[in-house]
């Protein structure tokens, strides 16, 4: 499937089908496809690209000042999450990461070692850092390992099917770092800018909170959000250690300020929408939801879903925020029986 058109929650293939777009695009179309308050920002944006880590663009620090904590910028949820890791051996000089079943937070190597699927790790598994601690999803892990660095957890899983963990568990999770000295990382890449209804499901309790799809509007942006003063860790020397050519990209930076923007205007309605998909038999929070299905065949019925769980014998809908009533019936309807 190729698409040619896209515009809030429809997608045009190039054979002129029209689907209703229940991914948008892995949770990236927070706004819907080509939002124009996104394509404004970007169109009126003076320089198209800075010197990353040497010089920023007006926009990357407009960005900066807008985000609730410290940020350390990359291009792809993974580099969020492999900022967090890195964050968490420079503060506590531990390489123990305790993580959980059910995990995805990414391909690069880091990421992947805490990655619990293993279609992705095998290939790779000899080049994998560690060690690794997993513990069932949910479940207090108990008394951390005492070479545990950091605790690194979806607030609700996401590849694995919108998987919401009991009332308490993240709060047990701060506690077990305290008792350890370890950091709790929360990647909220895929449940996190409203996507459950809350901007951070994990509120104020983790050291670091790795954000990335939404946050670019539809371009390539993630951030890892520190506590203040935690960023410190980071100054190793005149250079930038971990950076990218395009880090902090003014494009992006700008299509970031209106998602945190207009975001938190629509949190109770992402509440109500996701009770439609409820009220179908669909699992989750807000519009995080997943249930059994065969993507495949909700394509055919002109609905994109994701393939989702440990085997991918779920359908996992992310769709944009802004899809009205009458598309989610719509797309509800056309899934009947598939």
């Amino acid at each position: 499937m190729i698409w040619a058109n896209a515009e809030g929650c429809r997608v045009t293939d190039t054979e002129g089908r029209e689907y209703i777009d229940l991914s948008a695009g892995f949770g990236v179309a927070a706004l819907g496809h080509r939002d124009p308050r996104v394509m404004q920002a970007i169109a009126e944006q003076k320089v198209v690209h800075a010197l990353g880590d040497l010089a920023e663009a007006e926009a990357t620090v407009r960005l900066r000042r807008a985000l609730p904590r410290p940020a350390k910028l990359g291009l792809s949820g993974e580099d969020a999450v492999e900022i967090a890791l890195r964050t968490a051996l420079l503060a506590t000089g531990k390489p123990g990461i305790v993580a959980f079943e059910g995990a995805y937070h990414g391909t690069g190597l880091a990421a992947l070692a805490a990655t619990a699927l293993e279609r992705f790790r095998a290939p790779f598994a000899a080049w994998l850092p560690g060690p690794v601690f997993r513990f069932p999803y949910g479940e207090d892990p108990g008394p951390l390992p005492g070479d545990a660095g950091c605790v690194i957890v979806e607030p609700v899983q996401g590849r694995a099917g919108a998987r919401v963990p009991p009332a308490g568990f993240l709060e047990t999770l701060r506690r077990r770092c305290d008792e350890a000295g370890a950091l709790l990382i929360a990647d909220e890449i895929y449940c996190g800018l409203g996507r459950t209804g809350e901007m951070l499901v994990s509120g104020e309790l983790a050291d670091v909170v790795c954000l990335g799809k939404a946050l670019g509007g539809g371009l390539p942006l993630s951030a890892a959000l520190m506590w203040p003063g935690l960023e410190g860790v980071w100054e190793l020397g005149p250079e930038d250690v971990y950076t990218h050519t395009h880090s902090g990209t003014p494009l992006a930076c700008a299509a970031a300020l209106v998602v945190l923007e207009e975001v938190p205007k629509l949190l109770s309605e992402v509440k109500r929408k996701g009770e439609i998909f409820a009220r179908h038999g669909w699992h989750g929070a807000g519009l995080m939801r997943a249930r059994p299905g065969d993507a495949a065949r909700a394509l055919e019925r002109g609905v994109i879903v994701v393939p989702a769980g440990q085997e991918n014998e779920l359908i996992s809908a992310t769709p944009p925020l802004v899809i009205s009533d009458e598309e989610i019936e719509e797309a509800l309807a056309r899934l009947e029986g598939c």
